[in-house]
């Protein structure tokens, strides 16, 4: 841990396991999952039943349907997990994201043994997902009692352990009444202790109604992330406004490995990807950039035939060197802009 007599600058990142100076945070991933449960949104599709175990026959049919196998949906392997992360921190990954809200299989304890079996610093997060994920702790709650909650969380924490971000906050593609409400609690939270904010769109439908929102509530949107923003890139639009807007905007789907349909129907790939980030910055938003994986399912993972948390600074990083020169612009998304929003908390000692 970072805590040290040494000199450090101020404000800090809040780890699960205390302050890190923001120096320390090196490269960050910033959406990503250690546990996570979203098996309430898995379909019936393909020739396999729900209730199969995942093998290499299967992977065919989890690209054209994620869901369908309800073991996919549920990111429980800590195992896999931790080998990931070696991989990671072996390429020169230093810290994590994990956006897992609150009833969706967060687990800070088991957080804990995979940032000791690991080596990579983990910072946690406070909030609410899309409507189905709030599982009847949103419903009838008023705006001050949500955002009570996560400034305890992010201020005093959940059995000791602080939240050091707040999300991701689930807005679907028609936003329900309750994801407004979680939406305008977190803004409050933001402003009562400076935690940054990561929002979770379901397709770029609701982009611009978010965005008309943080216009009318949010007191500043300097540390307000937008998540998912590469469902689509053929027209940046969407994305212009929200970067103009001094909004900043997460491309986290680097190695999908799903089939395009649905909102995703124009999931771009990778080289598409670093070429708009490219593109982008050459317009003046290096600085408002974000890049994740959004590791999810299991198929994600290494162990079950994806590419794991490595990918970014692995085979990416070979694409901006081949369009650019050189990692320089990976390396200010992922160290310069996320310590930027990450370090927040003032605490002197």
């Amino acid at each position: 841990m970072s805590e040290t007599s040494a000199a450090r600058s101020s404000p800090y990142a809040v780890t699960i396991d205390g302050l890190v100076a923001g120096d320390d945070l090196g490269f960050v991933l910033p959406h990503e999952h250690l546990t996570i449960d979203t098996t309430d949104m898995n379909v019936v599709a393909g020739p396999y039943p729900p209730d199969a175990e995942i093998t290499i026959e299967k992977l065919g049919q989890l690209r054209r349907w994620p869901r369908s196998l309800a073991e996919n949906a549920l990111l429980d392997d800590d195992a896999a997990v931790v080998r990931d992360l070696q991989q990671y921190a072996s390429v020169g990954g230093r810290t994590l994201v994990d956006l897992t809200p609150i009833g969706m299989g967060r687990d800070f304890a088991r957080y804990h043994d995979i940032a000791k079996q690991s080596g990579v610093q983990i910072i946690g997060a406070t909030g609410y997902y899309l409507f189905y994920g709030h599982r009847g702790r949103v419903a009838g709650r008023p705006v001050s009692e949500l955002a009570a909650e996560f400034v305890t969380e992010l201020t005093e924490g959940v059995d000791g352990t602080r939240c050091g971000v707040i999300g991701e906050i689930g807005m679907s593609a028609e936003p329900e009444p309750d994801e407004w409400k979680v939406l305008e609690a977190a803004l409050a939270a933001q402003a009562q202790t400076g935690a940054p904010i990561w929002i979770h769109v379901t397709s770029l439908l609701p982009v611009n109604p978010v965005l008309d929102f943080l216009a009318e509530h949010a007191t500043r949107v300097d540390n307000i992330v937008l998540c998912h923003m590469d469902y689509s890139l053929r027209d940046l639009t969407v994305h212009r406004r929200a970067l103009s807007m001094g909004v900043n905007v997460e491309l986290d789907l680097f190695g999908y490995p799903a089939w395009t349909r649905g909102y995703v129907f124009d999931m771009p790939s990778d080289t598409e990807r670093v070429r708009t980030l490219i593109g982008l910055a050459e317009e003046g938003y290096a600085r408002q950039i974000f890049v994740s994986h959004d590791v999810c399912m299991k198929m994600q993972m290494t162990t079950y035939g994806g590419y794991g948390y490595a990918h970014l600074l692995d085979a990416v990083g070979e694409t901006f060197e081949q369009l650019t020169g050189s990692r320089e612009l990976l390396m200010q998304f992922g160290v310069e802009n996320t310590r930027r929003v990450l370090c927040w908390d003032n605490t002197s000692s």
